[in-house]
């Protein structure tokens, strides 16, 4: 069987699906990597075949999200407040958000279905920001399998705004309205999941895939007191959304408690982390999957790699989301009681410092609800289970192809 991946050229969005291409090789399937060109060695980096299909598009300056490019003053003044207070505002970021790939999947269309037309996949496995992916599997007449990267933000959406994909779709041109597929692929255990009764879903554990991964020295050993990850993802920093990383805010707002705090981050980002408290033992990228299990808690954005990741090592979670997307994960956290959601409106240094006490207070609340959420998701079938039993995937009942 063959199986043509695509994916929107981001790091976050393509991680989540190596696991299962690893596992469709191992089970003796074909795999091939569609994208954009200047993305095809982040997907040789991990084992996997590369299509690079039509041109680059330089997606910072894509994904614009209107409003303030502030979520709060964490300076002890009051700057008042930000955010997107407005369902309209909030419409026009879901809009902002999934016109970018929109646009990413018309440049990659003509060469990818000339590929396919030549290739002749049995299968079309997306990810939800991937557009080309169910009208292409439509074409071809094959099944559609969306594999998402942790909760089902587009599900969500819809359920905040019905009418937003057809809104979208008038816009681009592009029928996105149907970009659920045949069958989605979802890592979320149940008491993490989003419903909805349009989509066709099947479990599949999540792996965590960070790129490429070293064990640091010091992180062989357990640490002597709890340990707290502060982490901000990379991705508002390549957008340019500098204001969003709290993570240099929430450092200090440790400063007075008796932990060591390992700071995950990118070198690139390294400037950000000034004037750090003693108890800092650790800056520099780490692969999460390798920092967390030995860490009590996380503190992060919400990113998808970074919550689905402290899923998988029941590491309690709090959660300062500034992109959309983040916010539904943050939000889902929180109805588990793994974690805690904290909005960055009207967020200063005052209400951080409140923020984190309150976490570290509930912390063995949290850890019991974390256990919980990791022993659904242990019950869950790994990558493996499902791509040796791909071609039982499509229900005989449900909806119907697009």
């Amino acid at each position: 069987m063959r199986a043509l991946f695509i994916t929107w050229a981001w790091r976050s969005h393509y991680y989540p699906m190596v696991p299962f291409a690893w596992a469709l090789r191992a089970a003796g399937h074909e795999v091939m990597v569609a994208s954009q060109p200047s993305f095809a060695g982040v997907i040789t980096e991990a084992g996997l075949p590369a299509l690079p299909v039509g041109e680059d598009i330089d997606l910072k300056n894509r994904v614009i999200v209107p409003g303030r490019q502030r979520p709060a003053s964490l300076d002890d003044s009051d700057e008042g407040e930000a955010g997107y207070a407005s369902a309209a505002e909030r419409g026009l970021r879901d809009i902002a958000w999934t016109a970018a790939p929109a646009e990413s999947a018309a440049a990659m269309a003509v060469d990818t279905y000339r590929f396919a037309e030549h290739w002749k996949p049995d299968v079309v496995v997306y990810e939800p920001m991937a557009y080309l992916g169910p009208g292409l599997a439509r074409d071809l007449g094959v099944p559609a399998v969306r594999l998402l990267w942790a909760t089902d933000f587009a599900a969500s959406i819809v359920q905040r705004n019905p009418d937003m994909f057809d809104q979208l779709g008038g816009q681009l041109g592009q029928d996105v309205a149907k970009s659920f597929g045949d069958v989605t692929l979802d890592p979320s255990p149940p008491s993490l999941r989003i419903s909805h009764d349009d989509v066709v879903r099947r479990p599949m554990r999540y792996v965590p895939y960070n790129g490429p991964a070293v064990l640091p020295a010091h992180l062989r050993t357990p640490p002597a007191r709890p340990r707290i990850a502060v982490t901000w993802g990379g991705s508002l920093f390549d957008l340019g959304w500098h204001d969003g990383i709290l993570g240099p805010h929430v450092v200090r707002a440790l400063a007075g408690h008796d932990v060591e705090i390992v700071i995950a981050t990118s070198d690139a980002q390294r400037h950000l982390y000034t004037d750090l408290p003693g108890n800092v033992t650790h800056i520099g990228p780490v692969a999460l999957h390798l920092l967390l299990p030995s860490c009590d808690a996380v503190i992060h954005q919400g990113g998808a790699g970074t919550t689905m990741t402290a899923m998988t090592t029941a590491t309690p979670q709090l959660i300062m989301p500034w992109a959309p997307d983040a916010a539904v994960n943050a939000r889902q956290i929180e109805k588990t009681g793994a974690g805690r959601h904290h909005s960055t409106q009207g967020l200063d240094a005052a209400a951080l410092r409140t923020t984190v006490d309150a976490f570290l207070t509930d912390l063995p609340d949290h850890r019991k609800a974390a256990d919980l959420l990791y022993a659904e998701h242990l019950d869950m079938p790994v990558p493996g289970d499902v791509a040796r039993h791909i071609e039982q995937l499509l229900p005989v009942d449900g909806p119907a192809r697009p």
